[in-house]
């Protein structure tokens, strides 16, 4: 019997920076924390996070037990004091740091409880310059969880952990993000092109500098050098952030800003009609030292609503395309792949629809949320005792 089978009540502290965000980590958050309460009970799991509700957050409230109110020195020391504090008092079976930069804490506390740790590994911050208490913690967790395989392989190659990490890919709410038509009123509410004909192609994100690794400013010019080859083709550009000024200006340098639509954020219930809108989805990121994808959730989401992706091959992304059934591969730094993708995806309309079959159902294969709570169960399981 495991250690976290032998307890009646198998609580589980879960720390994260931030699960009100819209970006990929919270929502990897939101999925564990809700399957974790799921499979131990709402009352076993206290969840706490470092951020909480701000300007751009989702909109669907999402209860956690305690949040700090910023990511300053102070908001963080009240954090740090609330997280050994409620350790202390609850004494969890196991401690969950759901990002690398909470993989200390979560070994201090574990210390001074005796619990196991768990350490979720994304991406980026695997392969950018990491403390050695960071290294240390992660190196020592009792089990770690990586979202895609390329980020497991990384963190076996370079010596992070004794065990390859268990690869629990990000989940979609399949009955929330299916095939359907795009409603007028919410084309028209974020100044989408509603034209039966176009060509919509279409990328969504946060378009922020920290960001830019996304590659939205590349989905441009690869556009553009589309654009008379593919005349009704049109592009949406979907978000907000520090980044839209400079994307916009960027358009009207290319001479595409007639054919691009920049909607600004998009609400959290509009999100599935928006995708659907989209004849084909593309994040094409690369990586590098604080840059780069595990496994992006966007593109999981759209082909989920039975749209073809485009994305990169530089990380986890590629992971995403299972043969070239639902979508194509490019290098970022090759613009001719990726003009390529899209002028063929334009061109053909068997294909189109032949891969658009397809996305749904290696969403269905690969991404259910069924699947996601179930391996998140069997990690668990699998700690030692």
């Amino acid at each position: 019997m495991s250690s976290i089978e032998s307890r009646a009540r198998p609580f589980v502290l879960y720390l994260t920076t931030g699960c009100f965000d819209k970006g990929g980590v919270s929502r990897y958050s939101r999925y564990q924390i809700q399957a974790l309460r799921e499979i131990f009970g709402a009352q076993a799991v206290c969840a706490m996070s470092l951020l909480g509700p701000s300007m751009g957050s989702f909109e669907t409230p999402f209860e956690v037990t305690w949040h700090g109110q910023d990511g300053g020195l102070a908001g963080k020391a009240a954090f740090v004091l609330a997280c050994v504090g409620k350790a202390l008092a609850w004494r969890p079976r196991v401690i969950h740091a759901a990002h690398l930069n909470l993989a200390p804490l979560a070994k201090t506390a574990a210390k001074l409880t005796g619990a196991n740790t768990i350490v979720n590994i994304y991406g980026r911050e695997v392969w950018s310059p990491m403390s050695r208490r960071r290294r240390r913690a992660l190196w020592t967790a009792d089990g770690i969880i990586a979202d895609c395989h390329f980020t497991a392989d990384y963190a076996v190659g370079h010596r992070m952990h004794a065990v390859r990490p268990r690869v629990i890919w990000d989940c979609v709410d399949l009955d929330r993000f299916s095939p359907g038509v795009c409603p007028p009123s919410v084309l028209q509410r974020y100044g989408m092109p509603n034209d039966a004909d176009a060509f919509i192609i279409m990328t969504l994100g946060r378009l922020s500098k920290s960001a830019r690794h996304k590659g939205y400013d590349r989905l441009l010019r690869a556009f553009a050098a589309t654009a008379p080859r593919c005349p009704n083709a049109k592009l949406v550009v979907a978000g907000s952030g520090d980044l839209s000024a400079w994307l916009l200006e960027l358009a009207r340098s290319l001479h595409i800003e007639e054919r691009t639509y920049f909607t600004g954020s998009i609400d959290e219930r509009d999100l599935p009609d928006v995708y659907r809108a989209a004849s084909t989805f593309s994040l094409v990121s690369d990586r590098g030292e604080g840059r780069g994808e595990g496994i992006p959730l966007t593109p999981l989401e759209a082909m989920a609503c039975a749209t073809p992706i485009i994305v990169g091959d530089q990380d986890g992304s590629q992971e995403a395309v299972f043969g070239g059934r639902n979508g194509i591969v490019c290098s970022p730094f090759d613009q001719a792949s990726q003009e390529k993708a899209l002028v063929e995806l334009y061109e053909n309309q068997r294909l189109r629809r032949i891969m658009a079959k397809q996305a749904r159902q290696v969403a269905i294969e690969y991404f259910g949320y069924d699947r996601f709570r179930n391996e998140l169960e069997e990690t668990y399981k699998g700690l030692g005792s």
